[in-house]
């Protein structure tokens, strides 16, 4: 029963059409398999026999019992020749092959639901197309990732397919040769993908020199100087007088600035050929590297002699003599140089320095000037023009070509170190300050910088300042005793004298032997109260720089000490200084007096009245001198003279009166 809508309904009848179905099938079945088994046997008479039979099976099975179609074979047309591909074959391609399917044999005579995908290569179907090799080639080296480097490889294959169902597949064996790896060395932008390619190329092909030449060449693009230098070793291992080789390992110990090495293989090249003017030129550069100038000389000239037209190498000839201090030879190339290549700014840069280094400043003036002209914003330019300039003493043209070149963006430390010491010499201090100060600011750390600054601020009296400095760089600083010393008087101006003293001392620990820093440590000692150690340091100082100061508060302290042996020598020392110094005769008639030899004391005091008549104290003390000695008629002439210089004197005047009264005494008695 069949049911529909939910209501049951009655079965069909069949018609006698539908019965006759199944009949006509078969014989249209029957039909189908006698003429594929004609088809076989007359396109295939040698496969007669059982393949026929196992065909025919196979036939009636795909018609009669719908399964899918056996594959037989392929037709393939490679490089104009027919190949036939069964599923027991490979397909063998290289990189020069074009291939077409041209016939596809199977079980379905018609084919009409057959298809083929050559893997890796075309579209949907690849029926009837053309095709080729190198594309499989290509894809598999840009997409393998195998660590290995076959020569062949299988990783593609042809499918049948049949209603889009693979019914079979041949596979295809790619070969892989070292023309591929270097067609893609040769092609490819990425360096190091370049590199892989070539070490492959090797590996397939190792004795090959020009592949190694690439590999090389690829490394030293790449900067990767030391694995090219390696390919070009083995390459002249095989080949040792290959000049071409050499010049390019040369290149490469240039490129990692193996300079002794550069000389080495280059005198190997000239030794082969004697007129290589570019090894002579490598030869000399390198040997300008290693400073050695006067081979860079011999070198540059030899390159020049055998090729005089490159204008370049005159330049380097110029510096090379430059650096081996010839600057007359140096300007003379430099000038050939700048003849020869014109348009070259900086060889009129270089030109102008050695006339500058040379005292030629008008000379050099000149061509800094035509460089300005040519490149009105070379700060550089200006400030070695300042120099120039300030060499001829044009002062204020010297400082505006400073202020041009810091205000162009130069801010070297150099460049206000000049233009400091111009405004120094122009006597504007102001201005030479704000310069040190700017300096200090670019240099904040550097010893050089803060060393001069606080000089200059020393220099200005601007002692608060430079004290601050010194202390900076004092401890770093290899002029440990001179900015001490510098630092002891900054101190001392300020009033300071406790760390003024500390300064001097470290000062002449750290090696200062300059008397004027032992001076001034004495004078420091005096007014901290330290008169033994002022004395003993006066001492010293005195011993090397006798003069008058020094003496004098030698003297003094003797006194007050009551050493007056020692104060009457350095009182005699000083009056062979000053012969004709009153007050050194009273000062030494005092110790003569203190020390109870009243006949030395008046005759010192005697020379002293002769150099100064109008001494009152002189006289006071030369009367006390006479009435030590007893002599009253000359000591109240004594007093009486000091008196009437000075009537103010109360000593004088009482010492008159007690000599009368004493004298009255006498004449009575």
């Amino acid at each position: 029963m069949e049911y529909e809508s939910g209501r049951k309904t009655d079965k069909k009848k069949v018609s006698v059409v539908e019965k006759t179905r199944p009949r006509r099938f078969v014989f249209l079945l029957l039909v189908a398999v006698a003429l594929m088994g004609g088809v076989i046997v007359f396109s295939t008479p040698e496969r007669m026999g059982r393949d026929t039979l196992v065909r025919l099976k196979n036939t009636v099975a795909y018609l009669a019992l719908r399964q899918a179609p056996h594959f037989y074979y392929l037709d393939v047309e490679k490089n104009g020749k027919d190949e036939r591909l069964t599923p027991h074959d490979a397909f063998k391609l290289s990189y020069r092959d074009e291939f077409v399917i041209r016939n596809i044999v199977s079980d379905d005579l018609f084919g009409k639901a057959l298809t083929v995908d050559v893997e890796g290569l075309g579209d949907v179907n690849d029926y009837r197309r053309i095709l080729k090799g190198v594309e499989l080639v290509d894809q598999w080296i840009m997409n393998t990732r195998k660590a290995g480097r076959p020569d062949v490889v299988e990783d593609f294959g042809i499918n049948i397919l049949y209603r889009e169902k693979v019914i079979a597949r041949i596979p295809i064996q790619v070969s892989i040769t070292p023309q591929d790896w270097l067609r893609h060395a040769k092609n490819s932008k990425n360096r190091r993908q370049q590199v892989e390619y070539l070490k492959k190329a090797i590996t397939a092909n190792p004795h090959d020199p020009n592949v190694r030449k690439m590999l090389a060449a690829s490394y030293f693009q790449q900067g990767r100087f030391n694995e090219a230098i390696t390919q070009y070793r083995k390459i002249l291992a095989a080949k040792p007088g290959d000049a071409g080789v050499m010049a390019e390992l040369v290149k490469c110990y240039l490129g990692k600035k193996d300079y002794v090495r550069v000389v080495k293989t280059g005198q190997q090249q000239v030794k082969i050929n004697p007129k290589d003017a570019d090894a002579f030129a490598n030869i000399a550069f390198a040997h300008a590297q290693l400073n050695q100038w006067d081979h860079a000389v011999e070198n540059y000239r030899e390159s020049l002699r055998l090729n005089p037209e490159r204008g370049v190498l005159y330049y380097r000839l110029g510096d090379a003599y430059e650096k081996s201090r010839n600057l007359n030879d140096a300007i003379r190339r430099y000038q050939t140089f700048v003849a020869k290549v014109p348009r070259a700014v900086y060889g009129m840069i270089a030109l102008a320095d050695a006339l500058l280094k040379a005292g030629r400043y008008e000379e050099a003036i000149k061509w800094y000037r035509e460089v300005l002209k040519r490149e009105p914003r070379n700060a550089a330019v200006y400030a070695n023009l300042g120099l120039a300039l300030g060499s001829k003493g044009l002062l204020n043209e010297e400082i505006e070509n400073y202020k041009k070149a810091i205000a162009l963006g130069l801010k070297e430390p150099a460049v206000y170190f000049n233009l400091a010491a111009a405004y120094e010499k122009g006597k504007r201090h102001t201005d030479a300050a704000r310069a040190y100060r700017k300096i200090l600011l670019l240099k904040p750390d550097d010893e050089e910088v803060v060393e001069k600054a606080a000089n200059f601020e020393y220099k200005t009296k601007q002692y608060a300042k430079a004290v601050k400095l010194y202390e900076r760089i004092v401890q770093k600083s290899k002029n440990k005793s001179v900015l001490y010393a510098s630092m002891g008087f900054a101190y001392g101006e300020l009033k300071k004298y406790a760390a003024a003293a500390a300064s001097y001392e470290k000062a002449i620990k750290h090696g200062n032997r300059d008397p004027q820093v032992v001076y001034n440590l004495a004078h420091t000692y005096g007014k901290l109260g330290k008169a033994r150690e002022a004395a003993r340091l006066y001492e010293q100082y005195a011993a090397r720089h006798p003069n008058r100061y020094v003496f004098n508060i030698l003297a003094e302290f003797y006194m007050q000490e009551k050493l007056y042996d020692k104060a009457i020598s350095v009182s005699l020392r000083l009056l062979k200084l000053d012969p004709d110094k009153a007050s050194v005769y009273a000062n030494l008639g005092y110790a003569y007096g203190l020390k109870g030899d009243a006949d030395k004391a008046i005759e010192s005091y005697k020379l002293s009245l002769k150099h100064d008549a109008e001494d009152d104290v002189v006289y006071l003390n030369l009367g006390m001198a006479y009435e030590k000695k007893g002599m009253f008629t000359e000591a109240l002439n004594a007093y009486k003279t000091a008196y009437e210089i000075n009537p103010e004197s109360k000593k004088a005047a009482a010492r008159y009166r007690e000599i009368r009264i004493k004298m009255l005494k006498q004449s009575r008695g």
